[in-house]
């Protein structure tokens, strides 16, 4: 991986396991979004990442992984109003 938090942690789930939940989370037939919600508001979650976009340049696919992340802290801050 491309990024500096998983690099000084590798307890931090990374930029590839959040962009795949969030695949999951906004997909209205998904049954696990608040499990996988409360998963990534932990410690070690969503909240590890610090914006560098080394994931966004070093993705092969493409992706907005960054914008991704930033959608499921969103998420994670609506539902928990």
């Amino acid at each position: 991986t491309s990024c500096p938090s998983f690099w000084a942690n590798g307890r931090y789930v990374g930029p590839a396991a959040i962009v795949q939940a969030h695949r999951f989370i906004f997909d209205s037939r998904d049954r696990g979004a608040e499990e996988r919600l409360a998963l990534l508001a932990q410690r070690w979650g969503v909240w590890r990442c610090r914006t560098i976009f080394n994931c966004v340049d070093a993705c092969p696919r493409g992706i907005d992984v960054t914008r991704a992340i930033e959608e499921v802290k969103r998420e994670i801050l609506k539902r928990s109003l």
